[in-house]
């Protein structure tokens, strides 16, 4: 069986338009490689659901104020979920604008007000700076929210990529420090939840579509930087003791280096005994969800759309 058509036309694209000595991602200081990332996700970021509204706020924080925006979706009804939602890009790149159509999506597709945030990057800002922001957001939201239109017995937490191990550790760490419940549940994407070297990165090898293994070095150097270790709890969250964390749903594709991670994690969450679905998808690749021409994303969309139903519609 050949790859999934729409997959193989977006890596042809990519060599079509990539030369092949571009300088890659590690070959750049942090802000061009923000800058890159912001050009290469304009173009799928066009179209998409519209919003009743989409405001730009600031959250206070410890290091100051957090930038954020609140999606309000045309169907939400006067008090809807809330989906707190933390931006991929390996701890270093990536912000609200790349993400958008995603956040759209997830907007139109929950019925949901999105709260998507602007956490401290590193190197500029290492580990724990971007997770106290997300911490603080969720902490801010706790109180705020309903004065946001969200329900508080509805309130879930997301991202992807480094976003799915930010969402990780901060439901981590707020039961840690004691806070009650917050999140009913939670939507990891292809998140990075171990540490070192996994089966999937293993097979990975030197290839470079979307993720590589210098890539990830790259990012997990400039988060490590202000000297924090490179697993525990917060960091890998595969290693934590995970009683007490909400329903999850886990979407990952298998042209992903970082398949591993979620089947590991998951795999995890069940033997702790809580509701955890994982859903992988054929030759989906890093960050599909932010390609809204791929089939995939739809059913994925859909998916995460019936995860969230459910768990709203089960016993609390």
């Amino acid at each position: 069986m050949g790859m999934d058509p729409q997959v193989r036309a977006f890596i042809e694209m990519l060599k079509a338009t990539i030369p092949a000595d571009a300088p890659r991602t590690w070959q750049l200081t942090p802000q061009q490689a923000r800058e890159q990332c912001e050009r290469f996700f304009a173009p799928f970021n066009a179209g998409g659901p519209q919003m009743a509204e989409a405001r730009d706020l600031r959250v206070p924080g410890h290091r100051g104020e957090i930038p954020a925006r609140l999606f309000v979706p045309r169907n939400a009804a006067p008090k809807s979920p809330g989906l707190l939602y933390l931006h991929g890009g390996g701890f270093v790149i990536g912000s609200i604008s790349t993400h958008d159509r995603l956040a759209r999506e997830l907007a139109e597709r929950l019925g949901a007000r999105v709260l998507s945030i602007e956490y401290a990057l590193a190197p500029e800002h290492p580990y724990p700076q971007g997770l106290d922001d997300c911490m603080g957001c969720a902490s801010w939201l706790s109180a705020h929210g309903e004065a946001l239109g969200m329900r508080p017995d509805q309130l879930l937490i997301g991202g992807d990529s480094a976003g799915a191990n930010l969402s990780a550790a901060t439901l981590l760490r707020l039961r840690d420090e004691g806070s009650l419940p917050l999140f009913a549940a939670a939507i990891l994407l292809y998140g990075r939840f171990a540490a070192g070297m996994t089966e999937s990165l293993q097979a990975w090898g030197d290839r470079e579509l979307m993720l590589s293994r210098r890539q990830m070095r790259w990012f997990a150097d400039a988060y490590a930087s202000g000297g924090a270790p490179r697993s525990g709890p917060y960091l890998a969250p595969v290693e934590a003791d995970l009683r007490g964390l909400p329903p999850a749903i886990l979407v990952v594709g298998t042209l992903d280096p970082l398949l591993s991670d979620s089947q590991l994690f998951a795999a995890a969450l069940q033997k702790a005994g809580l509701p955890a679905e994982l859903h992988v998808y054929a030759d989906g690749i890093h960050a599909f969800l932010q390609i809204p021409t791929f089939d995939m994303t739809r059913l994925a969309l859909e998916r995460i759309a019936e995860f969230a139903r459910r768990t709203f519609a089960g016993p609390r």
